[in-house]
């Protein structure tokens, strides 16, 4: 399966053997295949991949054996609970699930203060209201969610699988007043080329 925003991120990582790299509730194991294919030399000092589900962490460590040590269960909002200092966050499809404006300050404030100065958080958020998704997740809308805040961005409830999950669909004016409050510089906020997620960069 293509995965576009990840190769265009992985193609701006300024990887080394001294690079950090902390992966944020990615949902499954794709990326540290993705980032084990574009840099081979990664080793399990280079990477931390926290998630809330047991179920995955488990999986990944059936699929990642060599890496078991490195897979941790932690709520994103407990982030200060980390004692390193990452050049490169990634948050693939996980921001978007928090709930409420105070939630994403903190867990972007918190993200920050894990971040070496001069490096990068990536992250990508579904674009739920794009003109290739919105027909397909329209019947998942909460209807009163956009006059609920100032940047007229969206909430929906999408069952996957047996499960139903809220999402957010940020807007980039959104996004742009996380970064900023998060003290963080804004490398590139936009929707991406496919139009499935935007993607934003940021740098502290």
């Amino acid at each position: 399966m293509k995965w576009e925003e990840i190769e265009y991120f992985l193609e701006k990582v300024l990887f080394s053997k001294e690079s950090k790299i902390l992966d944020i509730w990615c949902g499954n194991w794709r990326f540290l295949w993705a980032l084990k294919k574009a840099f081979p030399e990664i080793d399990i000092h280079n990477y931390t991949w926290v998630d809330l589900s047991t179920w995955l962490l488990d999986e990944a460590k059936k699929l990642h054996p060599d890496f078991v040590e490195k897979f941790s269960e932690l709520n994103m909002l407990d982030l200060d609970s980390i004692a390193n200092k990452f050049s490169d966050i990634f948050f693939i499809a996980s921001y978007h699930h928090l709930n409420n404006l105070e939630d994403r300050e903190e867990v972007l404030i918190k993200a920050s203060k894990l971040l070496q100065e001069w490096w990068k958080i990536y992250m990508t958020n579904w674009a739920l209201n794009s003109p290739l998704n919105y027909d397909k997740y329209k019947k998942s809308l909460l209807e009163i969610s956009w006059w609920w805040n100032k940047w007229w961005s969206l909430d929906y409830n999408i069952g996957i699988w047996w499960n139903d999950r809220y999402y957010h669909c940020f807007t980039v004016a959104e996004l742009e007043y996380l970064a900023l409050n998060a003290w963080l510089k804004i490398v590139e906020n936009r929707l991406f080329d496919n139009q499935r997620n935007f993607i934003t960069i940021l740098e502290k």
